[in-house]
């Protein structure tokens, strides 16, 4: 039966009601679901300084979190259990990791946030002097850092001398005591994890640089798009007007920042 009159307008007015008040519930329901935010010990892009979580990427991810109106916390763990974490879901993202082809379709990606060297560490005065990776493929071992991308890299090009380790401060250790040939890891944060384990820097020598990755923040496949967008947004503005230059510079006075446009 067809309604009439005032009786479709008491429906109408009714459902309208309804709709008001639920619909608001529903948008603040989403705005208000946290986003779990993990990073790592590698400084100085990530670090735990006195119990307060520091670095390059953090000021990059708290002053985009600034602009899109939100707070969640950063939480800093081991990266082998980071890395599992984001692969679970649950709106999770991970910072900073190198954007591979192995990892591509694991993630959704806002950066670049930093670029970052690889090379093959050795003791120093040791002898040892590599012109090429074949070359490396001969040695006896080579200690990486299980699911880093310069674990990934070298597993990807055919080596079979690799001899996996939860952290770098384990590796040096190693590396130092004559366990293994050489050390696999990015150049940037050697300085700091030195300093950090109280060891030399003459201790160890870079005998091959082999590759370069850009890092990015890496979110959860179950993040919405349009949430991925507004962080790229938010970095991309930054980039324009400067301050993604001034917080790179704070950190890494002597590199020059990835401030090309971000990639999708």
């Amino acid at each position: 039966m067809w309604l009439e009159g005032a009786a479709v307008m008491n429906v109408v007015r009714r459902w309208g009601l309804i709709a008001s008040l639920c619909l608001p519930l529903g948008l603040h329901a989403e705005k208000a679901a946290p986003l779990h935010l993990l990073t790592e010990e590698f400084p100085p892009i990530n670090y735990q300084d006195q119990g307060k979580v520091k670095g390059l990427s953090v000021d990059v991810v708290n002053e985009i979190q600034r602009r899109l109106g939100s707070k969640d916390p950063i939480e800093l763990m081991p990266w082998t259990r980071a890395y599992r974490e984001i692969q679970t879901g649950r709106r999770t993202a991970l910072f900073a990791m190198a954007r591979t082809p192995a990892r591509e379709a694991l993630f959704k990606w806002v950066g670049p946030i930093m670029i970052s060297y690889a090379a093959l560490y050795a003791p120093a005065r040791g002898g040892i002097r590599l012109h090429s990776l074949d070359e490396a493929k001969k040695v006896e071992s080579i200690l990486v850092v299980r699911d880093w991308y310069t674990s990934e890299q070298l597993t990807s090009r055919g080596f079979a001398n690799l001899q996996p380790v939860a952290d770098p401060a384990s590796a040096l250790r190693m590396l130092l005591a004559g366990r293994a040939t050489l050390f696999a890891i990015e150049r940037l944060g050697m300085p700091d994890i030195l300093a950090q384990q109280g060891i030399s820097e003459s201790s160890i020598e870079a005998v091959f640089t082999y590759a370069s990755s850009e890092g990015y923040i890496a979110f959860s496949k179950d993040m919405p798009d349009a949430e991925i967008e507004q962080w790229n947004a938010a970095l991309r503005d930054m980039k324009r007007d400067g301050s993604f230059k001034r917080i790179y510079k704070r950190w890494l006075p002597n590199d020059n920042p990835p401030i090309a446009p971000n990639a999708p």
